[in-house]
């Protein structure tokens, strides 16, 4: 199985290059983790609308508590379930005042204690503002890995975040995180998936009958 996963890596870092990205470049915490709780069941174009929209007025904890919350729901508007994600924003801004000294935390499970904040979210922060090894197993992901056969069909995230770090260095974590999300939202698709054109096909479990999966 590591020798198959193996050259899955190879593969797509041939397609879509090496991680890059530094310790040094690491994205703030506090606006990776509102920006991955306005992302929630959207598109990446509208949470990044909502997000420039809402950092537009604030920048802080702090800040976004003192922003009517009407306001907070205008300018996240575009991101879809606007009303409970105004609310789960107000609630993790309190929680990081009350009980993090307005800082976000940099541990999973006090990340996954706040509203709306879930294992991948978790592990977004972790990984993108923290430097710390996670794969965060989102749809695209999840639906690769089963594809592939690295775990089966029936896994849960967890299960497959568990299996897909077994099989990986922790330096690559983040690579292999965002080429199968880049490659599932290419070609591994969960509806009318390109198993003809995919360059991983020769190592896939049931190539050409992704219709059907």
């Amino acid at each position: 199985m590591k020798r198959r996963m193996q050259r899955i890596i190879e593969l797509m870092a041939e397609r879509y290059g090496g991680e890059t990205k530094s310790h040094e470049e690491m994205a703030d915490p506090f606006r990776t983790l509102i920006g991955c709780i306005l992302s929630h069941r959207t598109r990446d174009e509208n949470a990044q609308r909502a997000a420039r929209a809402l950092f537009e007025v604030a920048e802080s904890p702090e800040d976004i508590l003192r922003l009517n919350p009407e306001e907070i729901k205008d300018r996240i508007h575009c991101s879809g379930f606007y009303n409970q994600k105004a609310k789960n924003i107000r609630a993790v801004c309190q929680a990081l005042i009350d009980e993090f000294e307005g800082i976000v935390p940099d541990d999973r499970s006090e990340l996954m204690s706040l509203s709306g904040v879930g294992p991948k979210t978790a592990d977004i922060v972790l990984s993108h503002a923290f430097s710390r090894p996670a794969i965060a197993v989102d749809v695209h992901v999840a639906t690769m890995a089963r594809r592939l056969g690295l775990v089966s069909q029936e896994a849960k995230p967890e299960e497959v975040k568990e299996m897909l770090e077994g099989l990986v260095n922790p330096e690559r974590f983040r690579f292999v995180d965002n080429a199968f999300v880049r490659h599932g939202k290419e070609y591994c698709r969960s509806r009318n998936p390109r198993c003809t054109e995919c360059f991983l096909k020769s190592l896939c479990r049931n190539p050409g009958r992704g219709e059907d999966r």
